[in-house]
């Protein structure tokens, strides 16, 4: 059995598991107008944008000022996770750790910025130290090079389902004792060529209503997590603190298109029933939602659920916590940690901004954050271009 014995986050919500874990349970928003005049002018006002966070609180100054803002919120929500679970990297023990990061897009600013300069002045006028930052695997670099980590060192970008593939992976590693703890994060950031990108594709709006029948796009957010996965005995032999366990992480893909969902839900179907069966479960006590207030994934999630449980799904407590701070793509580790917070709490969050349900017959939690015993919460993922995935997690007792 796999266990989660730290965790780190750096959110619209705030920084630190600690504001995460007080906004989700009193519902609060990190969605708000843009503090940089330059998005306004783009159409756009509001965003799920990261607003307490000062790097040389977390980094080294001057290993901070070379990187860019996606790594350094993956970076510091990983060393609040290290330092979270009681874990040391040393020399006895670098070689059996491993680094697994998710990214939808990583630092696209670095990208604009590096280009920019290079059309503006030409090659000899760009800036060499930004190009380094534009590659997707750099936070994992950064992570290793930070903690002196030699053993595995992967980064997955699968849009909606990067995070989770980088935690699937994380999770054999260690079940298959090629090492004996992952550090597995999920970060994405904000840029003007994301914000024109979704822009252009009809996606962008100024409110999250998820699952409202009123919903129109998703306010694009930034953010990171990062979670420490070890081995359930190893961690108890330690007398770790153990979150959480891992009972199920499936994946399920079907064709689509690269901009659409599975409108058959045959891959949304099957990740929730392959997930229930290898959590042996009938049903969690709550499901965070992947809806992201779109018009299709919304809509197609809430069938998919019906359909899945049938007669039991009108029973089960659904929220999406992405109402709260927005949407990114490699999201899926801080969804994780809001879940792990809820089991903490036993709260399930509200919706916030749903009002009129386009399905009815779920059980929508709105307004307040709902109470009750959590031990086990299905977190769902689903992807524009028809992949899937849904992970289970128990509450250790």
């Amino acid at each position: 059995m796999i266990a989660v014995t730290g965790i780190g986050a750096v959110s619209p919500l705030g920084t630190g598991k600690q504001k995460l874990a007080h906004a989700v349970s009193n519902a609060l928003s990190g969605i708000s107008a843009s503090e940089k005049p330059e998005r306004a002018q783009a159409g756009v006002f509001r965003f799920g944008e990261v607003r307490d966070f000062t790097a040389r609180e977390h980094i080294p100054a001057m290993q901070a000022r070379r990187m860019s803002r996606f790594s350094l919120f993956s970076l510091a929500s990983a060393i609040e996770a290290v330092r979270d679970s009681g874990l040391a990297v040393s020399e006895g023990n670098c070689f059996n750790a491993a680094v697994c990061v998710g990214t939808g897009l990583a630092s696209t600013e670095s990208t604009d910025r590096f280009y920019e300069g290079l059309l503006k002045e030409g090659p000899s006028g760009t800036n060499p130290m930004i190009f380094p930052e534009t590659v997707q695997n750099i936070a994992a670099s950064h992570i290793s090079i930070y903690f002196g980590i030699r053993g595995p060192n992967i980064t997955f970008s699968h849009s909606d389902i990067s995070s989770e593939l980088a935690l699937f992976y994380g999770a054999e590693l260690l079940r298959d004792r090629h090492v004996d703890f992952a550090v597995i994060s999920g970060a994405d950031e904000i840029s003007g060529s994301v914000i024109t990108g979704y822009l252009s594709l009809g996606l962008l709006s100024e409110e999250m209503m998820p699952f409202d029948v009123r919903r129109k796009g998703f306010v694009l957010a930034e953010g990171a997590a990062t979670v420490i996965l070890e081995r359930l005995e190893d961690a108890r032999k330690r007398k770790a603190r153990v979150y959480c366990t891992l009972a199920a992480s499936a994946f399920s893909s079907s064709p689509s298109s690269t901009i659409h969902y599975d409108s058959s839900r045959e891959s949304m179907r099957s990740s929730m029933r392959s997930a229930l069966l290898q959590a042996g479960i009938e049903q969690p006590d709550f499901i965070s939602a992947a809806a992201n207030s779109t018009r299709d994934l919304d809509r197609l999630e809430a069938t998919a659920i019906k359909e899945t449980f049938g007669k039991k799904a009108p029973a089960i407590p659904v929220s999406a916590v992405r109402s709260s701070y927005g949407y990114f793509q490699g999201d899926g580790l801080l969804r994780l940690v809001a879940a792990i917070s809820s089991m903490e709490e036993n709260i399930v969050p509200a919706t916030l901004g749903l009002q009129t349900p386009l399905e009815g017959d779920l059980d929508y939690v709105t307004g307040e954050p709902r109470r009750g015993d959590i031990s086990t919460v299905m977190i769902n993922s689903f992807s524009s271009g028809g992949t899937a995935s849904s992970i289970v997690l128990r509450k250790e007792e």
